[in-house]
């Protein structure tokens, strides 16, 4: 009976384990910036900072990033075909589809408009009833939007190309969070910063996560989470969010 037991236990610990401290997960970033983009071919950005360090903090190897458009990460998490994606925001659906590690990032979300356009909003409902409001396929923004009842949607395959669509006049609004927004526009060449404005009220509030596929045994969660509740304590990630976020422009 033991010997029987003895043996569960061994074939249990060979195939979890590697969840925890292989180099054999498949993780996704979306490419925006300064969260998560490539430089010199190179992963990098806030949330890629913070997932190399849990990593060596949990005495891991370094795993691959692979950036996919969101749709595709999405449903590769969705289906287990993929382990980890990141960032993503928490919705009460994701909540039942996924296991979060966080929150790693918080951010004040408003709408901005083209500067010098004549779109005015005082409030929420006044944005229900503009023209087009540029925002991406599937993401955070997208379902907090929707489930406040907007219905004038424009989906893109990504923020850059939302706020592309603000400038050509072919949307009157786009979402963004307020300490994304200039380190944002600093990686993208074809955006410039002073061509936009915040216009309204906040929005919502966001707070931003590791996801990873409902798969992934508690015990990991809880270790990745134990991960990042030691470098918040110890001022790391303070360090990075300073390198990402600068209070100046």
């Amino acid at each position: 009976m033991v010997k029987n037991i003895l043996s569960l236990c061994l074939v249990f610990i060979f195939f979890v384990t590697p969840y925890a401290y292989s180099s054999d997960m498949y993780v996704m970033a979306e490419n925006y910036p300064p969260y998560c983009y490539e430089h010199d071919g190179k992963p990098t950005g806030f949330f890629v900072d913070i997932f190399r360090l849990l990593e060596s903090r949990m005495d891991m190897k370094k795993n691959e990033i692979h950036f996919l458009p969101w749709a595709r990460s999405y449903k590769r998490l969705l289906n287990g075909t993929g382990d980890v994606l990141f960032p993503m925001g928490m919705t009460p659906q994701r909540h039942e589809q996924f296991k979060f590690v966080g929150p790693v990032f918080w951010n004040t979300v408003y709408f901005y408009r083209k500067k010098g356009s004549k779109i005015d909003i005082g409030s929420i409902e006044d944005a229900k009833k503009t023209r087009r409001i540029a925002v991406t396929r599937d993401d955070l923004y997208y379902y907090k939007l929707v489930n406040k009842g907007f219905t004038n949607l424009d989906l893109s395959a990504g923020h850059e190309y939302d706020f592309l669509k603000v400038l050509k006049g072919r949307a009157a609004l786009t979402p963004m969070g307020d300490i994304t927004y200039f380190p944002f526009m600093k990686k993208h060449s074809d955006l410039n910063a002073d061509d936009y404005e915040k216009i309204g009220p906040p929005i919502f509030l966001t707070t931003t996560y590791l996801a990873f596929a409902l798969k992934t045994p508690d015990f990991v969660i809880k270790k990745w989470q134990r991960a990042l509740d030691e470098v918040m304590q110890d001022g790391t990630w303070q360090l990075i969010m300073d390198k990402y976020f600068p209070i100046s422009k």
